[in-house]
C-alpha cells in the first residue's frame, strides 16, 4: 500500500505531541555529504559544514514542510585547493549563492513506514524537484546528559545532474551526477526538559 502524505503525517510517530510545532534541525547530529566521479576512476566526496532546518507540524490540520537551508561556502573535502575551486563561480559560485535550500511539502509513506521524502532544490539560483529516498526514520523520546527531549530523526539519500542547475564545469571528466546522504536529527523548539520530570 502506497499512500502520499503532508510530510507532518510521519511525525505521528511522537504520540507526546498534540499541539503544532516547529522542529529545529541539530546541526551537531546533522550531516550533509556528497559525491562525483573524477574521470570515472574515483569519487570526490565532501561535506558542507554549515547548515540550518525547520519542519513546520501542525498534527490538527494533517499539515507540514521542511525548509532546510545549507551554507554553500562551508563545502569541505578536505583540500583547500579544491575548495576554492568548487566555491568559485566555476561550480557553486558561493559569492552570489551563499546557500543552498531544500523545501519539500510531501512525505512518501508505504505500509506505515517513511520511504522518500518529495520537494525542491534551489542551488546556483535555478531550483528543480528532488526527491529523497528515506534509509530510515523514526520519532520518538530520549534522554542525554540528563535532558529529555523528542527527537526526529533519519537518513536518506538522492541523487541529481549538477548540469539541471546551470553547473557544468569540466563535463563529462568531472561527472555530472551528484550523490547525496544527509543524516539529520530535529526537535520541536523549547521542548527539552529535566529527565526527572
Amino acid at each position: 500500500m502506497r499512500v502520499v502524505l503532508p510530510i507532518a503525517a510521519a511525525l505521528l510517530a511522537s504520540p507526546a505531541l498534540a499541539a503544532p510545532a516547529t522542529y529545529t534541525v541539530d546541526p551537531t547530529h546533522t550531516t550533509v555529504y556528497f559525491g562525483a566521479s573524477h574521470f570515472e576512476r574515483t569519487t570526490v566526496r565532501g561535506r558542507f559544514g554549515k547548515m540550518d532546518g525547520r519542519i513546520l507540524y501542525d498534527p490538527d490540520s494533517g499539515t507540514g514542510s521542511i525548509d532546510f537551508t545549507v551554507d554553500t561556502d562551508s563545502i569541505d573535502t578536505g583540500n583547500r585547493s579544491l575548495d576554492g575551486v568548487l566555491r568559485s563561480a566555476q561550480f557553486l559560485d558561493a559569492q552570489n549563492f551563499p546557500v543552498a535550500r531544500l523545501q519539500a511539502n510531501r512525505f512518501i509513506v508505504e505500509n506505515g513506514k517513511l520511504v522518500a521524502v518529495e520537494g525542491s532544490l534551489s542551488l546556483h539560483g535555478i531550483s528543480q524537484p528532488l526527491r529523497l529516498e528515506a534509509d530510515r526514520f523514526s520519532c520518538g523520546e530520549t534522554v542525554l546528559f540528563g535532558v529529555r527531549r523528542n527527537v526526529c530523526g533519519g537518513d536518506f539519500h538522492a541523487s541529481f545532474p549538477r548540469s539541471a542547475f546551470g553547473v557544468t564545469r569540466f563535463l563529462p571528466e568531472v561527472g555530472d551526477l551528484v550523490t547525496l546522504q544527509v543524516s539529520v536529527e530535529a526537535s520541536p523548539a523549547g521542548a527539552a526538559e529535566p529527565a526527572g520530570k
